[in-house]
Formats: C-alpha cells, structure tokens, sequence
C-alpha cells in the first residue's frame, strides 16, 4: 500500500489570504519547492507549517524592499 499527500499553489494563496497575506503564484511556488527541499517526515506539512514559510518569505520580501 502506499499513501500520497498533495499540497498545491491554491493552498498556501488561500492560506496567505485567510492571513491577510498577498503572495503571488511564483510566491507560493517557491514556498513550495522550498518545503519539498526541506520536509522533514517527523514533522510534515501542515498548515503551521505553511504559516512558517509564508512568514519567512514575507519577512525576506519585505526586508529587501
């Protein structure tokens, strides 16, 4: 058997909007691909998790403006 769970684009928008949080779709790509790159099985992906990164993509965005 084997199981497979699947987080999309629309999710984290609709997750950075339900926070108040305008990301662009190249944004949540890249919150994305960058959890893919670091997922952990002993934590996984949830919506904290997304929190997390859309936090640290904010933070970054707007630091460098």
């Amino acid at each position: 058997m084997e199981i497979q769970i699947e987080w999309s684009t629309e999710d984290v928008l609709q997750r950075a909007k339900d926070n108040d949080v305008k990301l662009t779709e190249d944004e949540a790509n890249s919150i994305l691909l960058e959890m893919q790159r670091d997922y952990d099985a002993d934590v996984g992906i949830n919506w904290e998790t997304i929190d997390v990164y859309i936090d640290d993509l904010v933070d970054v965005r707007d630091y460098s403006y």
